[in-house]
């Protein structure tokens, strides 16, 4: 199973914002924290904040932030929105593809069921869970001398 980036920069920049909560954070902030593109990001950005896990704001003093508190944020729920879906083979697609034992193949159903699987596994997390760490997450992160309140 592999995520997309898009989901990927979704995750980090939610890590990013819940270690850094002291206020409004640039996206080019977490660009250079990470070291991947900036426009990338917005487009990522621009997603959570329609899903409801950022706020921004426009402006010289604008930014984002979490709309949401780092323990109410499922894992789970950020990787299945932000994902196009989960089709691993053919027959799973939407248009149900073009394979020739598709009426009678049963790998459609165990794929489905590890899918369930992975997804479970991710379920059982939030956001702050993956950011307890938080010292150290600031560290790594160029972001040692802020400080904000615990995760």
């Amino acid at each position: 199973m592999k995520l997309t980036l898009h989901t990927d920069y979704a995750l980090r920049m939610l890590v990013y914002l819940a270690v850094n909560r002291d206020g409004s954070t640039r996206v080019a902030d977490v660009a250079e924290s990470y070291g991947i593109s900036r426009n990338h990001l917005l487009k990522v950005a621009l997603r959570l904040g329609r899903l409801g896990y950022l706020t921004t704001v426009r402006g010289r003093s604008g930014g984002i932030a979490l709309a949401q508190k780092p323990e109410e944020i499922n894992l789970g729920e950020v990787v299945r929105q932000m994902e196009d879906g989960f089709a691993l083979v053919e027959c799973m697609r939407a248009d149900g593809g073009v394979c020739a034992i598709s009426p009678a193949c049963r790998l459609k159903g165990i794929v489905r069921k590890a899918v369930e699987a992975f997804l479970s596994v991710f379920d059982d997390y939030s956001l702050a869970d993956i950011a307890g760490n938080r010292e150290v997450l600031a560290e790594l992160l160029g972001l040692t001398g802020k400080t904000a309140e615990p995760v």
